[in-house]
């Protein structure tokens, strides 16, 4: 492998989704100052970061990676599946917030597909059973992938012109040279490992797979760069709530399902839906099974202040470190910046 080209530093979850895959990544942008950030997002699902100024912004377009002091471009996958007004109202309140001047181009993948009404008509129309967030990005996908000859869903047919986003679209050309000219590349995955359409939880799954290798692909990234893959992971792993004809899929068969009063914490709900999550006790089975599809080099443990009492997350780090033989070198123990802790390699936290 060319080492030349290794500079991307990817974010993938270890499990259901909604593991901090947002806090980590701005953590990291704010650090490691990547010069450029890029993602492939799609509609269902929501990335949340509290910057170190106690600044909120949920991205379900952008990467959270713009917040790094370094950032040359931000670059939107052929992957992604987005909103045109989601993604201004984005882009408004990261210029609102000091972020996105001047000197940073957007770029968006000329086959990233724009999300329409329809999508999430159709969506509603098509799927019964199933706990789905009903955005639309399976039918916006199927809407791709049938290649109409006209009124194609892809950004480079134009479309919501009056937006102002069809200026950020590129041409293949100067999305490759964009990649080229980067220094230090942030990735942020989407979803999680076990939500994957390939893995055993099918159907109870999203629309795609949710690992590293994929991510690449919808990133428009050539494998030959990634560099390094983050895992992030939480105590207690959540999956999103069911509804009234909808099931949103079973656990591993080493966890349980319990609760929020069980465990004493205020009920989360999901950014995209607004529906309480279940959650679940943590899986051995599902990080070793993830670790073994998604191969991180390291690992943040998220959540741990639901494991404060006594400390019990340190054993939880330890825990995963022995089954899987990745360290944890994150934790996080709230949502903002100033919560993200380091971990020393004695599973201890760091200053």
């Amino acid at each position: 492998m060319n080492e030349i080209n290794q500079k991307v530093d990817m974010i993938v979850d270890l499990q259901f989704g909604s593991t901090g895959k947002g806090l980590i990544a701005g953590y990291l942008a704010e650090t490691r100052e990547y010069d450029t950030v890029i993602t492939c997002n799609m509609p269902n699902a929501g990335h949340t970061y509290i910057d170190s100024k106690g600044q909120k912004m949920i991205h379900k377009v952008l990467p959270n990676g713009i917040v790094s002091p370094g950032l040359r471009a931000v670059m939107i996958g052929p992957g992604a599946v987005f909103s045109p007004e989601r993604l201004m109202m984005e882009i408004d309140q990261a210029r609102e917030f000091g972020y996105l001047g001047a000197e940073v181009q957007i770029l968006i993948h000329p086959n990233a597909t724009v999300l329409h009404p329809e999508h999430a008509a159709a969506e509603r129309a098509s799927l019964s059973g199933i706990s789905s967030t009903m955005q639309g990005s399976m039918a916006a996908m199927v809407h791709k992938m049938s290649r109409p000859l006209e009124g194609s869903p892809i950004a480079a047919n134009g479309g919501l012109i009056g937006f102002g986003w069809a200026s950020f679209v590129c041409t293949h050309e100067e999305w490759r040279d964009a990649l080229e000219q980067a220094e230090e590349i942030l990735a942020e995955g989407s979803q999680g490992y076990s939500l994957g359409i390939n893995t055993s939880f099918y159907p109870f799954t999203t629309s795609r797979d949710c690992t590293p290798a994929r991510f690449l692909s919808d990133m428009g990234v050539p494998h030959n760069f990634l560099r390094r893959v983050i895992g992030t992971a939480r105590t207690y792993p959540i999956r999103v709530g069911n509804t009234a004809d909808g099931f949103s899929g079973p656990c591993y068969e080493d966890q349980c399902e319990t609760s929020w009063a069980e465990l004493g914490q205020t009920a989360e709900t999901t950014t995209v839906t607004g529906r309480i999550r279940r959650v679940f006790t943590f899986s051995t089975e599902q990080i070793k099974e993830a670790a073994f599809y998604c191969a991180p080099d390291e690992i943040f443990l998220n959540f741990c202040n639901y494991m404060e009492d006594g400390d019990r997350w340190i054993d939880l780090c330890n825990h995963i470190s022995r089954e899987t033989g990745i360290p944890v070198t994150f934790t996080g123990h709230g949502p903002a910046f100033s919560d993200i802790g380091t971990v020393r390699p004695n599973c201890k936290r760091g200053s």
